[in-house]
C-alpha cells in the first residue's frame, strides 16, 4: 500500500518556534536584535544543512541588522545561551580565501560534512540548561567580555610586530656601536642656510672623517 506524501503548506516555507523555547529563560535573556538574528539564521535551515549555516552581514542587512559589530554580538549571545553552536570557526586559508563561521541549531541534529570539516552532532538542546533570566544574561556578559579580551590580545600582538619607528633611518639589524657609520634619526635640511665647505681630516684610525667649516 502506497502512502501519499503530506501536502506542502499552501503558504510556503516556514520556521517553527515551539512554545517551550519562546517561554524559556534562554530566549528571554536575548535582546530583540539577538532574536532577529536567530530568526534570520533559521530562515536558511533546510532538511540536511543544519551545521552548515552562516550569517554574513550582506544577508543580515535584509532583515534589519546593518552593523557588523551588532551582528557579531548577537551571534555570540545566541551561542552563550546555547540556542546555536559553532561547527567550524571562520578565518583565512593559506591561499587567502576567507571562510565564514558555521553554526548549527542545538535543537536539531546535524550530519557529518567531511568536506567542510563538520562533525555529526545529535540534538543537544543546550538552551535548556539556562536556569533563569539572570543566568542567561550573565552568560551573555561573560561571552562578550571574553570576546573583548581576545580582541585586545590580538591587537597587542599586531603592535609587537612593528620593529621600527617613524623617525628611524633604515639600518641593518646587525649594526653595533663600533661601526664607523652610525645610523640615526633623519635630519631635516634647511635649504635656506649658507652652504658650508667640507674638509677631510684624518682621525688617526685610517678613516676619513668629514667636518663642516664655515665659509
Amino acid at each position: 500500500m502506497k502512502f501519499s506524501k503530506a501536502p506542502k503548506d499552501p503558504r510556503g516555507g516556514h520556521s517553527r518556534l515551539y512554545w517551550d523555547m519562546l517561554d524559556s529563560p534562554a530566549w528571554n535573556a536575548l535582546t530583540a536584535t539577538d532574536q532577529r538574528a536567530y530568526l534570520t539564521l533559521r530562515r536558511q535551515l533546510g532538511k540536511t544543512n543544519n551545521g552548515d549555516l552562516s550569517l554574513p552581514l550582506s544577508r543580515a542587512r535584509h532583515y534589519g541588522i546593518t552593523s557588523p559589530a551588532t551582528l557579531a554580538k548577537s551571534l555570540r549571545a545566541l551561542v552563550a545561551v546555547g540556542l546555536i553552536a559553532v561547527t567550524r570557526r571562520g578565518g583565512c586559508t593559506r591561499g587567502g580565501q576567507r571562510l565564514p563561521t558555521l553554526y548549527r541549531f542545538t535543537c536539531e541534529e546535524n550530519h557529518a560534512m567531511p568536506g567542510k570539516l563538520i562533525d555529526a552532532n545529535p540534538a543537544t538542546d543546550q538552551w535548556r540548561r539556562i536556569e533563569s533570566l539572570s543566568h542567561g544574561k550573565a552568560l551573555i556578559r561573560k561571552q562578550e567580555a571574553d570576546a573583548q579580551d581576545n580582541a585586545k590580545k590580538k591587537s597587542l600582538v599586531q603592535k609587537l610586530k612593528g620593529t621600527s619607528t617613524k623617525n628611524e633611518a633604515v639600518k641593518p639589524l646587525t649594526t653595533t656601536n663600533l661601526e664607523p657609520w652610525q645610523s640615526g634619526p633623519l635630519q631635516i635640511v634647511n635649504h635656506g642656510n649658507k652652504p658650508k665647505r667640507v674638509r677631510k681630516v684624518n682621525d688617526g684610525a685610517g678613516l676619513a672623517v668629514l667636518k663642516d667649516t664655515d665659509a
